[in-house]
């Protein structure tokens, strides 16, 4: 009966620690997780970048958390359905007989005992089915959670490049998954110990205990390796998340495999949590046929030991196995090079003979080696520094671009290569020291360039020995003779003359230096051309240095803009000299021309009042006389005149119209008409109205 089965019995004692340790898996892995691809902010320190591999860890914790919570679910369901079949008087006896407190007692004992009782019960007053629990929920949460696992490895390989980091940080990390192996050790020996009769799937939890516990040492010993220096220890890293990924998806595909087959009875039901991957790879063992055989006619009810097709392949493996060996072996000693790659075929480790572009044969390895060299391919090299805190400075330059930077859109802003201020600074420029004169005396300055070398391996086969034997990092070795040259240029130039030099001759001498200085060290590479973006003090100096431009610039304009003033006041008084020195010509000219006209009047009335004395001052009389009386009012009268017919004025104002009348006749001074002949006097007549009598 189920009420016997030890399995049964001890379901409610080994349900709860499941939980609990599937939980601290899922809350552990996923802290793991998401520090892994986060920066912890340390108080005074730059930062400290937590490895990939702590992902990893967090990703194989979460593939066992999928069996340890699936189990829990088995033990409860288990526990529910013998609620179901024993009576509510065997359970109170059950209760007192255990230790564990009848449900009128509950509220009074305050114990997790009591509490953990209480929650069964809600639980299974919940359910109708007491083996709902043990159906569909174990298998839903396996495939929930190994798809979390499966998710994170995916997440994880796609991830960018990780930084390099410092051999303490790698060592801390590295004792830190030794330390969490430990637990991981003693959970995987406890469940190994465990009888199958208490817990049915203890086996199936030190299988996936393994993983973590491998993924923990593996990962830890990584850590260890690359804080030493050793560089091939990255590639545990990726074995390991391809180890996780297909535990992973194994367990995702069995809790699958509850869609397509019934449920078993509940004596024998079984969490599918489980991995074939981990039970025999991690083990270090020989996978046997009989082994898997067996695991699949108890899971599957399938003999495969009756297969003809299975027996051919257990005689068969180990030829073919020791056939693809050879061949792979043998392969070893075909070489195919492309169209930009020729290769030295060493054969016993002595350089024979250079191999170009195409299919070759030799001796297999370790007998007879090619070394890759690159043919006609050309490289651009940014000429890069150190930082002030020795750090390298970023892969980039405003030469050429960065390859990996995404297109700029056409109205969008412009990409962080077209960066050509000055003002601003740029990680990948050099600041060096220049020679300078100020007063005479000797002094130095500061500048920046931003330039670029551009190269290849030579095409003969004595160049590609070269660069393939007696270099090690053309890089680094281009970056140390362009700074050695630019430090011997700098201190032969002032600032002023390197701004003002041509771009093209400095390039060119450049060059030329850097091909003598890779010809010197026989290392068979040619720099075929130089490219300087940028030559300019500075950053820190840019305000000053446009000040200085400024001032400059002003100065010179406000000398233009007083000689300007100058010349122009200059004209301007010359003109006024010349029109004053002309008016005054044209004044004695016009007085001395006067002066002339009036003598020779003068001499002509003189000869005229010689000839005929009298008439002449008479007309001339007459001729002043009518230019004085010009414009006046004048009232003539003729002495000639009769006294009878003198006429009277009257200066009296009148009223009457003809004493008005009268009187304004009189006082236009109408002469009366007479027969004496007119004197000259008569024929001048008023050229205006008198004012008065």
């Amino acid at each position: 009966m189920l009420s016997e089965s030890p399995a049964f019995n001890a379901a409610r004692r080994y349900g709860w620690p499941l939980q609990v340790i599937g939980v601290a898996f899922v809350v552990v892995g996923f802290c793991c997780l998401l520090f892994s691809a986060s920066k912890l902010a340390e108080p005074g320190a730059s930062g400290i970048v937590v490895p990939r591999a702590l992902g990893y860890a967090g990703a194989a914790l979460w593939t066992a958390a999928a069996g340890f919570l699936s189990c829990a679910l088995m033990c409860f369901g288990r526990v529910g359905h013998l609620r179901a079949l024993t009576p509510a008087p065997q359970q109170a006896a059950e209760a007192v007989e255990t230790g564990e407190p009848p449900a009128s007692q509950e509220a009074q004992a305050g114990k997790w005992h009591s509490l953990k009782v209480r929650l069964e019960s809600i639980v299974a007053s919940r359910l109708h089915d007491p083996e709902l629990m043990a159906q569909w929920p174990p298998s839903l949460l396996g495939m929930l959670f190994g798809l979390f696992a499966l998710g994170a490895v995916f997440v994880l390989w796609r991830a960018p490049v990780e930084p390099e980091l410092r051999p303490l940080t790698l060592k801390f990390f590295a004792a830190g998954l030794l330390v969490a192996a430990f637990p991981l050790l003693v959970l995987e020996r406890f469940y190994a110990g465990l009888s199958v009769k208490l817990l049915p799937e203890a086996p199936q939890l030190e299988r996936l205990l393994r993983l973590p516990l491998t993924a923990s040492l593996a990962l830890a010993l990584e850590l260890l390796l690359r804080s030493a220096g050793v560089a091939w220890s990255a590639r545990i890293e990726p074995i390991i998340g391809l180890l996780i990924g297909a535990v992973a998806l194994e367990v995702l595909v069995r809790c699958a495999t509850i869609v397509f087959i019934p449920f078993a009875p509940i004596e024998s039901r079984r969490s599918l949590a489980d991995s074939g991957i981990a039970g025999v790879l991690l083990r270090l063992a020989v996978p046997r046929i009989s082994a898997i055989n067996l695991s699949v006619r108890r899971q599957f009810g399938i003999d495969l030991s009756r297969s003809w097709a299975l027996g051919f392949l257990q005689k068969a493996a180990l030829p073919v196995l020791v056939g693809t060996g050879v061949l792979g072996w043998a392969a070893t000693g075909v070489t195919a090079l492309n169209t930009e790659q020729r290769g030295i075929y060493e054969r016993l480790g002595e350089p024979v003979e250079v191999f170009g572009p195409g299919l070759h044969l030799h001796l297999p390895w370790p007998l007879g080696k090619v070394r890759p060299v690159e043919l006609g391919v050309v490289h651009l090299l940014p000429i890069e520094f150190l930082l002030p805190g020795g750090a390298e400075a970023e892969k980039s330059s405003s030469v050429g671009g960065d390859e990996n930077e995404p297109l700029a859109a056409a109205e969008g802003p412009a990409p962080t290569s077209a960066d050509r201020l000055w003002t601003d600074d740029h990680p990948y420029e050099g600041n060096y020291i220049i020679a300078s004169a100020e007063g005479n005396r000797q002094s130095f300055q500061l500048v920046d360039i931003d330039m670029a070398v551009m190269y290849r391996i030579g095409a003969s086969p004595l160049a590609a020995r070269n660069a393939a034997y007696h270099i090690g990092d053309i890089d680094e070795m281009i970056q140390a003779l362009s700074g050695q040259l630019l430090v011997r240029y700098f201190t032969h130039n002032t600032l002023l003359d390197l701004l003002g030099k041509s771009r093209e001759s400095f390039t060119q001498q450049f060059q030329t230096a850097l091909q003598e200085q890779l010809d010197r060290f026989a290392t068979g590479v040619e720099a075929i051309g130089v490219s300087v973006e940028a030559i300019h003090p500075p950053p820190g100096a840019a305000n000053a240095y446009h000040e200085v431009q400024a001032a400059e610039i002003a100065a010179t304009t406000q000398i233009s803009l007083r000689r300007g003033d100058a010349a122009r006041a200059l004209k301007s008084a010359e003109q006024q000299a010349g029109e004053d020195h002309n008016e005054a010509l044209a004044t004695a000219a016009e007085r001395v021309a006067g002066a002339q006209s009036r003598v020779a009047l003068f001499n002509g009335d003189r000869q005229a009042y010689a000839q005929d004395g009298y008439p002449f001052v008479l007309e001339r009389w007459f001729d002043d006389l009518t230019r004085a009386l010009t414009g006046s009012p004048v009232l003539l009268i003729d002495h000639r005149l009769a006294r009878d017919e003198i006429p009277s004025l009257d200066l009296r104002n009148l009223t009457d119209a003809t004493a008005v009348s009268g009187a304004t006749n009189l006082s236009r001074g109408t002469p009366a008409p007479s027969s004496a002949p007119e004197s000259p006097l008569n024929s001048a007549e008023s050229a205006g109205e008198p004012d008065e009598p």
